[in-house]
């Protein structure tokens, strides 16, 4: 779930996917990040005469190889810049909380957000203006501006730099669909296609497709399906953007659901999951497909203990003329109450934590080779954060060292080629995920709810929240 950009800077994007290209974000950063612990505000510069920063985004103790991973980095990052300390921490961003825990000054000085934050961040004016501190960087002058438009503001002001961005699509399990008699090197394309599969896979006792529905889950992923019928969540009248809820395309996607849902009995009788919930079921065989990120793929062999041979992924399925995939990722981004050292400190992080694998081959290698001997996945499809010139090079490197069925992904790269990358709704997302929870729930709970009906009252909650969030 995720988002950014200043709404006049946000387009519809069409990007290659890299196979076999490795980012050390997708590895280690596998969900979102988040904020506590505070910002003195001093010059950070302790009686040692080091300037101390806080860095949110550690993995959790329950992914312990990429959390020593991340130690390490600390580790080797605090020697290469002895007159920098590093404090890191493993709180995650959360919509819940994130807000008034920023305003509140008790952030950390690096965040990882999802793309949906920055706009909001920026024009609170709770993160600061990296402009000069980036111009400093290595390749600068090579990163895609596509990249960096999450944290772009109108003005062209950077606030922030890529961790990692992808395209979600479809997950499913290559056994499950052999077992219901289906080509797991064919999946579907199309919903209709999905809602065929998806009967097909449950008539042999298991669930045939799952909607994640909770903590703003059930509206990220409608949004995608959203997207994948040729709509889209918000839309943009005169200089303002209002809810297009009620358009047709989203109504379409959930009326999708409430078939598979109460025609087809396809979708299982959990309809109160998690995204933790749902990816659990899935590493153990309960669920034939899913809406996710490649990202997945590395909880389902770290966390979940998955199968790698029974991974699949395809692009997301289109219908009704759509042709395109909603575009998520993270941001990294500097508390605005952080001094000039500080700032500066936080910026040589990010680059060397975040962005040096993907322009330098020599560290790409060193981190595959790291990642291959923990196990982790090496060779996700990603998109790059640089021109062809640099990340290149850094592909090939990287390649060398894939462990993954590559095959397996196959299905995904060739589809989201074709597909343009849309980015989440440029005003209040999350207000509007949350919204639209409500909305899945009732139609996937409730037999008499009535899609159009549940999207009216989201558009009649969420339009005051977008109004207010636009006015001067």
């Amino acid at each position: 779930m995720t988002e950014s950009v200043p709404v006049s800077t946000l387009r519809r994007r069409r990007r290659r996917v890299v196979a076999g290209g490795g980012v050390l974000a997708l590895a280690l950063v596998a969900g979102t990040a988040g904020c506590s612990s505070g910002l003195s505000g001093s010059s950070g510069a302790g009686s040692s005469g080091k300037t101390t920063i806080t860095v949110a985004g550690m993995p959790a103790t329950t992914s312990p190889k990429t959390r020593q991973q991340f130690l390490d980095a600390v580790a080797a990052f605090e020697k290469a810049n002895p007159k920098i300390k590093v404090k890191p921490t493993d709180t995650q961003w959360d919509a819940r909380t994130f807000a008034a825990r920023l305003a509140g000054g008790n952030a950390e000085t690096v965040l990882t957000v999802p793309l949906t934050e920055p706009p909001g961040l920026i024009a609170r004016k709770q993160i600061a203006d990296l402009g000069a501190e980036l111009e400093a960087l290595p390749h600068s002058g090579d990163l895609d501006p596509r990249a960096l438009a999450p944290a772009t503001a109108a003005d062209g002001r950077v606030f922030g730099l890529p961790v990692t961005e992808y395209a979600l699509g479809l997950v499913y399990n290559r056994d499950l669909f052999t077992k219901a008699g289906l080509d797991p090197d064919k999946p579907p394309t199309t919903w209709d296609e999905v809602r065929t599969a998806a009967k097909k896979i449950s008539d042999t006792g298991v669930t045939g497709y799952t909607q994640m529905t909770v903590k703003n889950t059930g509206g990220w992923i409608l949004t995608a399906m959203t997207y994948g019928f040729g709509g889209s969540m918000e839309k943009k009248v005169g200089d303002t953007y209002v809810p297009a809820l009620l358009d047709g395309p989203a109504e379409k996607a959930l009326g999708q659901l409430a078939a598979m849902r109460w025609q087809d009995d396809s979708m299982g009788n959990n309809h109160l999951r998690t995204q933790q919930d749902a990816e659990r079921d899935f590493a153990a065989g309960k669920i034939g497909m899913m809406i996710s990120t490649v990202n997945s793929y590395n909880r389902y062999i770290t966390q979940y203990s998955g199968k790698p041979a029974d991974f699949g992924m395809a692009a997301l399925p289109q219908q009704n003329g759509g042709r395109s995939t909603l575009l998520g990722g993270l941001m990294a981004v500097v508390s605005a109450k952080a001094t000039p050292a500080q700032r500066t400190a936080a910026v040589k992080w990010i680059d060397y934590f975040y962005l040096k694998p993907a322009y330098d081959p020599a560290a790409a290698e060193e981190q595959a080779v790291a990642q291959a001997a923990d196990k982790l996945a090496v060779g996700l499809p990603t998109l790059p954060f640089y021109s062809a010139a640099v990340s290149d090079p850094v592909n090939v490197a990287i390649g060398r060292h894939t462990n993954i069925p590559t095959g397996n992904f196959a299905p995904y790269v060739a589809g989201v080629g074709k597909l343009e990358y849309q980015v989440e709704p440029p005003v209040a997302a999350q207000e509007l995920y949350g919204a639209l929870d409500t909305a899945v729930q009732a139609v996937l709970t409730r037999k008499d709810a009535d899609p159009r009906a549940e999207l009216a009252k989201a558009a009649d909650r969420l339009g005051p929240v977008v109004e207010k969030a636009q006015a001067p």
